[in-house]
């Protein structure tokens, strides 16, 4: 009645598209796993220096404002891998409005989590990895800014989103003015 490659080419459409339900199925559930991380931030200080920054795609080599950051990080993530999870992205970033700029958002750390056993992460004392810098060189006319973690599931199939863990407010404060600076400018500004 039908020839081989008739039924062949019946099966396999079956097969792809049981397939093809089985992945919207898949990638439409996994959000609903649920998982519970713990973490905390813990900023302990931030220093305003002034200097030339050692940047890979900057090759200007101007003069520019840059902050230091020391945090502590404790975070077990290990509960937001499941079965469909491939990898875990954490990353810390600092969220701050200029004058310039409504919205200025700088990534300060970030590690790639690959499975439950570095899903535990503790650090004490670390500064951050990526320099902290505004656009216009300067940090003044910044009030405020926070320090938010992110955790980003990667998932072997289905959507990626964003998931912001916990924030932190501070402030960047005015970097250190040499003591003979000072004197400098106020006799430039007798003379003028």
């Amino acid at each position: 009645m039908y020839n081989l490659f008739q039924r062949l080419s019946s099966i396999t459409s079956f097969a792809m598209s049981t397939l093809m339900a089985l992945v919207v199925l898949i990638s439409l559930t996994t959000p609903l796993i649920p998982s519970s991380p713990t973490h905390s931030v813990t900023l302990h200080s931030v220093q305003n220096a002034k200097g030339r920054v050692v940047d890979q795609f900057d090759r200007t080599a101007r003069k520019s404002e840059f902050a230091r950051l020391t945090f502590d990080l404790d975070a077990d993530l290990s509960s937001m891998f499941n079965w469909n999870t491939k990898l875990l992205f954490a990353y810390i970033t600092a969220d701050f409005e200029s004058p310039e700029y409504s919205t200025n958002r700088v990534v300060v750390w970030d590690r790639i989590i690959r499975n439950t056993r570095q899903a535990k992460l503790r650090l004490r004392k670390h500064h951050n990895k990526y320099t902290l810098r505004n656009m216009k060189q300067t940090f003044e006319g910044v009030e405020g800014a926070n320090l938010t973690l992110h955790i980003n599931p990667v998932p072997y199939l289905g959507i990626m989103y964003d998931k912001q863990a916990v924030s932190i407010p501070f402030t960047i404060p005015r970097p250190a003015v040499k003591a003979g600076t000072k004197e400098k400018a106020k006799k430039g500004k007798k003379t003028a």
